[in-house]
């Protein structure tokens, strides 16, 4: 039996350079990330609890409220004038969302509209200034193929 992994080496992360709330827009101009960033992490939003619980139970009763959008941290190589890099701090001050698009070697990957919601670097001794994008997303992250 063999291992099963998906490479990430040769991945592509793109944002758009104009703001979008559509995963795909058409005729967009994408802006590559994947030379910056060392990684990309995905947390799925979870969803709130709700108490249900009345009188007549006989234990405590939930149900699953709506679910939080998830997220995605951008870690990586913090480079002051990169067009990429420029739209996210950008999309941050102006609170708009942008489409982003994480393109794996086979071809398949993800699509999601997201807003940044926070943003961090930092400066150490091993002389590389590195930077973390947080990524809301609005709405699912979709699968995505290459053509």
């Amino acid at each position: 039996m063999t291992s099963k992994y998906t490479l990430t080496k040769g991945s592509r992360l793109e944002v758009t350079k104009d703001a979008s709330n559509t995963t795909v827009p058409e005729g967009a101009t994408w802006l590559e990330l994947g030379c910056l960033l060392t990684e990309v992490s995905y947390t799925g939003g979870a969803k709130s609890d709700i108490e249900v619980t009345t009188l007549c139970s006989t234990e405590k009763e939930q149900t699953n409220g709506l679910p939080d959008p998830g997220e995605i941290t951008l870690s990586g190589n913090w480079v002051p004038n990169d067009d990429a890099l420029n739209v996210l701090r950008d999309a941050y001050t102006n609170d708009t969302a942008h489409a982003f698009r994480l393109v794996l070697q086979d071809k398949r990957g993800y699509a999601f509209v997201g807003e940044v919601r926070q943003e961090s670097f930092t400066v150490s001794t091993d002389a590389v200034l590195t930077g973390e994008f947080t990524i809301r997303m609005k709405g699912r992250l979709e699968n995505y193929q290459e053509k």
